[in-house]
């Protein structure tokens, strides 16, 4: 008996948390329907971007961008990362 109160009171509290954590969930406002189209989120423009690899120095990854744009792709970003190194992003 005293097992299935501690699974219950475990049950509980899980119930408790998650419902604090939806409620402190930001709400998001729908559109109004004559409001003009939205610009493209940074979101969606980076979605363009491919990840290719991280890279220990820029002259790497400037190499590996160039190795892609020799290989069909049309452009290519070297961005720092101060914990992975450069990440190399081609389109």
């Amino acid at each position: 008996m005293r097992s299935r109160s501690a699974r219950l009171a475990v049950t509980a509290s899980a119930v408790a948390l998650l419902g604090t954590l939806a409620a402190a969930a930001p709400a998001v406002a729908a559109p109004a329907d004559n409001a003009p189209p939205a610009a493209p989120s940074s979101a969606q423009q980076a979605a363009a971007w491919e990840f290719v690899a991280f890279y220990p120095n820029k002259t790497q990854c400037q190499n590996g961008g160039a190795y892609y744009l020799r290989h069909g792709y049309s452009e290519y970003i070297c961005q720092l990362d101060p914990m992975r190194g450069w990440a190399l992003f081609v389109q």
